[in-house]
């Protein structure tokens, strides 16, 4: 499992470049959305006050994934998206969230910005405990994870399956133009 400290565009670039001289990897869409953290009084969970959120973004993740035609991705999607998320709104201590989403041709970056220098950690929660297993789950499927230099931008990957990219790469140019940008 390769762990970075690079960002979602960096990543993309990085994973895709053979060599020095090759072109940027194509970007097929790129959504970010926010979630202001809300005002909360002492000792509640803001997971709970903004839960709705993680919902919402399986929901957009899973869209996007199947847009795309990448059926085979949407669970680990929407399981990473999961507990990104839910990490980010339980441990963050920043005013907002920011969630991105980027389909690339060959490779899928989910990013969580939570303005909290904090960095997660993978470990074993025991079987009793209730939580605890987010950044393993992470580990686990995601194909590679990292955390920014400053602790407040944490990302995983998930590569496409070589069957799926020979269909989506012009994709957009049959919808009426539709090429990412977070739509």
């Amino acid at each position: 499992m390769a762990v970075t400290t690079a960002t979602g565009a960096e990543i993309l670039v990085e994973a895709s470049a053979k060599s020095a001289t090759d072109p940027l990897p194509t970007v097929l869409d790129d959504l970010s959305l926010t979630i202001k953290r809300p005002a909360l009084p002492e000792g509640r969970d803001a997971v709970a006050a903004a839960g709705v959120w993680v919902g919402v973004l399986r929901h957009i993740g899973a869209a996007k994934l199947n847009y795309w035609g990448l059926p085979d991705l949407v669970e680990n999607g929407r399981l990473l998206i999961s507990e990104l998320v839910t990490n980010a709104l339980r441990h963050g201590k920043g005013p907002e969230v920011v969630f991105r989403f980027i389909i690339g041709v060959d490779l899928i970056v989910l990013e969580v910005d939570d303005g909290s220098p904090g960095r997660p950690e993978v470990r074993v929660a025991e079987p009793t405990e209730e939580n605890g297993r987010g950044m393993f789950l992470v580990d686990s499927i995601a194909n590679s994870w990292g955390v920014s230099e400053d602790g407040t931008r944490t990302w995983c990957t998930l590569a496409a399956p070589a069957s799926a990219r020979r269909g989506r790469r012009h994709r957009g140019s049959e919808t009426g133009g539709r090429h990412g940008g977070g739509n």
